[in-house]
């Protein structure tokens, strides 16, 4: 089916359009129109619109051709967009929370975790530390670069060392490890492999924090 923009502001034209590209590759708007099976009109305003927010490039030369903006960068770019959203949301929530009880929920899947993983890191403020499953390191990877920028990361790969931002990892431990990250002492997410997919568990409640720190070795 290929990537969904939609969530992240883009069009439903856009997002087929996008999908469309990568699937063809440099192409004119008369072959993105004809493969997607939309009106002329409608596949060069797509286009254009994916140009002006970065998700293609206009080749030069005539006809014009357009190019699909790389996977890793598009997310690495939305992540960025859409940081300074989280950032206010987080605050907002935040302020919340002081006045609500401590929460506890199930997630179920690699891409419903790595999804949490991406917000929760993207928020880090002082500190992440803890051992993350190698299938989740590429997926997550915006959010701990943007982690790194601003908080100390101490995390290590359970598998091997990652080759893309490898600076960012401390090392690596066995690939049997369980998932287990604190973020900012307030929060903890716990995945495993288990016979449908990754589960995992992510908390606020600070005796289950404390168990997680306790875990990695960074208890009081």
């Amino acid at each position: 089916m290929g990537p969904d923009l939609t969530p992240f502001g883009f069009t439903t034209t856009e997002s087929l359009v996008y999908r469309t590209l990568l699937r063809l590759g440099p192409a004119t708007g008369y072959a993105v129109a004809r493969a997607a099976r939309l009106a002329r009109a409608n596949a060069y305003g797509a286009l254009d619109g994916l140009v002006t927010r970065g998700a293609a490039a206009r080749l030069p030369g005539r006809p014009a051709r357009y190019r699909p903006a790389d996977p890793p960068a598009l997310l690495a770019q939305i992540a960025a967009a859409h940081a300074e959203a989280l950032d206010r949301l987080s605050s907002a929530l935040a302020d919340a929370a002081r006045s609500t009880e401590p929460d506890t929920k199930t997630l179920a899947g690699a891409r419903a975790v790595a999804n949490v993983v991406l917000q929760l890191v993207a928020r880090a403020e002082r500190r992440v530390e803890g051992v993350l499953a190698a299938e989740l390191w590429r997926p997550t990877l915006p959010a701990w670069r943007r982690a790194a920028a601003r908080a100390h990361v101490e995390l290590r790969i359970a598998g091997d060392a990652p080759t893309e931002a490898p600076e960012l990892v401390a090392g690596t431990t066995a690939p049997d490890h369980p998932t287990v990250l604190v973020i900012d002492e307030t929060q903890a997410l716990a995945a495993v492999a288990s016979p449908g997919g990754l589960a995992a568990v992510w908390t606020s409640h600070p005796a289950i924090v404390a168990l997680a720190r306790g875990a990695l070795g960074g208890a009081p």
